[in-house]
């Protein structure tokens, strides 16, 4: 009884997102970036460890930030504060080719969302101009994998999705994981491309729901989802 609750609050969370995304390609309106903090992060894919515990949990590894916004030039943000710690953290982005305007919307969108920008951020060699389906990194070369409100949220192509998540199957180690929130239910029989049924068959899947009350938590009814790269 739970689970379906569950599932039905993560399906209604994605109904609403396909009406803001149908709206912005309709108008060919620009997707909003942000710049969520650390302290964002740790709660949402870690459980809400302490920082001394993530950098620590992630001394050793190279993780990337997929749809990463304006992540790079938040003070407080993940990749900061790996950055400080010498921490190997990618921040991937497109729109990182371009260069953000920095200007007070930015700023609001950012506070908003717990950051707070300096634009003359240390550190931005790691901030990459790529898209998902096409990373600058070898095989089998990637640990950990974060990505927030990019897949399912704005990207629900299933044959650009098949492509994504095949990219992060050749780049992660073996072991290796990919976190993703929001994401909706997982029931492979609503998955209408068999290439992307396929590609997910290849990890093993687990799922946490968050039922925070947004905005407040930040926390939309949703799934976050681990796909786990057999090792």
């Amino acid at each position: 009884m739970i689970e379906q609750v569950q599932s039905t609050l993560a399906s209604m969370t994605f109904s609403s997102f396909r009406g803001f995304t149908h709206a912005y390609n309709r108008f060919s309106l620009p997707v909003i970036s942000t710049g969520r903090s650390f302290s964002y992060y740790r709660k949402l894919f870690f459980n809400g460890d302490s920082a001394a515990r993530v950098l620590r949990e992630l001394s050793e590894c190279r993780t990337l930030d997929i749809g990463c916004g304006l992540t790079p030039y938040v003070h407080n943000s993940m990749f900061q504060a790996c950055h400080r710690a010498q921490v190997e953290f990618y921040g991937i982005d497109p729109k990182l080719g371009q260069g953000f305007r920095l200007g007070a919307f930015d700023r609001a969108k950012t506070l908003a969302t717990g950051g707070v920008i300096k634009p003359n951020a240390p550190g931005l060699e790691r901030a990459i101009a790529a898209s998902a389906d096409d990373l600058p990194f070898a095989d089998e070369s990637v640990d950990l994998i974060l990505s927030c409100y990019l897949l399912h949220a704005w990207i629900v192509d299933e044959r650009l999705l098949d492509s994504i998540f095949k990219e992060f199957y050749r780049v992660l180690k073996p072991g290796g994981r990919v976190k993703v929130f929001p994401a909706p239910p997982y029931v492979t029989s609503r998955i209408t491309y068999p290439g992307l049924r396929r590609t997910l068959a290849g990890f093993a899947v687990e799922e946490k729901f968050y039922a925070g009350v947004f905005p407040r938590t930040q926390f939309p009814p949703a799934y976050m989802r681990t796909l786990h790269k057999p090792g």
